[in-house]
């Protein structure tokens, strides 16, 4: 997928859970070389979307239930680059930059006043 040998292919895929998480995946099967971020708002990267009527219907107690996969095995296993609790707030694509906000440290802030 890089244009010449020398350059590596940078991706960042926002959003994880169903699509964000198999799009990820995919691309790695299909270039061992890209360098993949795939960011979060929420705090989960993988999970069973099709489980969550069973969840709120009180057939699957255990919300961790669901969880497919977490942000240690995309980066062991895929070596793909998670950030949960992040959100993308720009996208340039001209200059091919995304601005990125870390959750924690926005409700530490409106926390605090």
């Amino acid at each position: 997928m890089s244009r010449n040998g020398d350059e590596r292919c940078k991706v960042i895929i926002v959003g994880g859970v169903a699509g964000g998480a198999s799009c990820a995946a995919r691309l790695r099967r299909l270039d061992e070389q890209a360098e993949i971020l795939m960011v979060e708002r929420g705090p989960y990267v993988s999970y069973a979307n099709c489980g969550l009527p069973y969840h709120v219907g009180g057939v699957i107690a255990k919300e961790s239930s669901l969880l497919v996969a977490n942000e240690r095995l995309f980066r062991e296993f895929f070596a793909i680059e998670v950030r949960t609790h992040c959100e993308a707030i720009t996208i340039a694509p001209t200059t091919k930059t995304v601005t990125l906000r870390r959750w924690w440290r926005i409700s530490s802030i409106l926390g605090s006043t």
